[in-house]
């Protein structure tokens, strides 16, 4: 297990259960079961066919290693979170990333052999990297993936709020159908809209959401009381997640229970590009703007958004 840490530990320190504590305790014995759990959830790792960058990429055994490397190390020096499932999601956009800025090419680009033209040096740089850019982002959002996750669950208890002020007759035909945001929003949140949105509107998202953390930052610094939740990664996401269904409201007005139930779990977005998801994001900074600081508008009345 050590052997596997690789070039990830030289450059610091993965992602599903919330035992992960207890196992790790045990030693090595431990961390061959934290890296069990690793590799049986690596082959799961997924780009959306809207992506148009190709699946083989995240297959090949050079990809794959450098997230096992990245997400063993992560958790190794995370006891309290351990290794939770979704977080090899979390990191797919990081190395995506990281590949488009050494080889100079548009994501739709990437090549499943791209990895075998890099050399050793540089795909270690490019691991190291990742694996920094993942310990800055949890550790914004670390709450989500301890014990009992609070974090995901004051999320959708905000989202709830958020679609109840936006779209009350979308909350109203939900809740007349029983259906439960949670199923749903707790993937969205686990993994910050990797599996909902093809690669290049994830990044897209994720872009912004890094702008506004560090923005908010900036401001806070040295400010007693300040807030400390993220507020790219869990304020403005949670207001991007409400616009995001919102944005399919008619639709889903006009299912029932099992209709939106597999609607919810697949939606249809590969046909995405940027200007769906900056008219999303437009929307959801309007509505963080006009109910961050007042959350008690969200007791009451509807907003229209788009």
């Amino acid at each position: 297990a050590a052997e596997s840490a690789g070039s990830a530990g030289a450059g610091g320190g993965g992602a599903t259960s919330s035992s992960a504590p207890d196992v790790l305790g045990s030693g090595a014995e431990g961390e061959a079961a934290l890296l069990k759990q690793i590799r049986k959830d690596l082959p799961r790792t997924r780009l959306r066919s809207g992506s148009r960058c190709p699946a083989e990429l995240v297959d090949t055994s050079a990809f794959q290693g450098l997230m096992e490397r990245v997400l063993f190390v992560w958790a190794v020096r995370q006891p309290a979170s351990g290794y939770v499932q979704g977080l090899n999601d979390v990191l797919l956009p990081l190395i995506v990333v990281g590949l488009v800025d050494e080889s100079g090419r548009a994501i739709e680009e990437l090549e499943a052999g791209l990895l075998n033209s890099i050399s050793e040096e540089r795909l270690a740089e490019i691991e190291a990297d990742c694996y920094w850019c993942l310990t800055k982002i949890l550790s914004e959002i670390f709450d989500h993936y301890t014990h009992g996750q609070p974090g995901i669950q004051r999320m959708v208890q905000r989202l709830k709020e958020i679609i109840r002020r936006i779209d009350a007759p979308l909350a109203m035909h939900l809740e007349a159908q029983g259906i439960d945001i949670l199923h749903t929003a707790f993937r969205w949140i686990t993994c910050l809209m990797v599996r909902e949105l093809p690669m290049a509107c994830c990044v897209r998202l994720w872009d912004t959401l890094i702008a506004e953390s560090a923005h908010s930052a900036g401001q806070q610094r040295g400010t007693l009381g300040a807030d400390c939740s993220s507020a790219g990664f869990e304020a403005l996401l949670v207001y991007f997640c409400a616009c995001f269904t919102a944005y399919f409201s008619q639709r889903l007005q006009e299912m029932d229970f099992e209709a939106i139930t597999f609607f919810m779990q697949e939606m249809p977005t590969d046909a995405f590009d940027d200007k769906q998801v900056e008219l999303l994001l437009g929307e959801a900074y309007v509505l963080k703007c006009l109910f961050q600081q007042a959350p008690r508008h969200l007791e009451c009345g509807s907003v229209e958004v788009g």
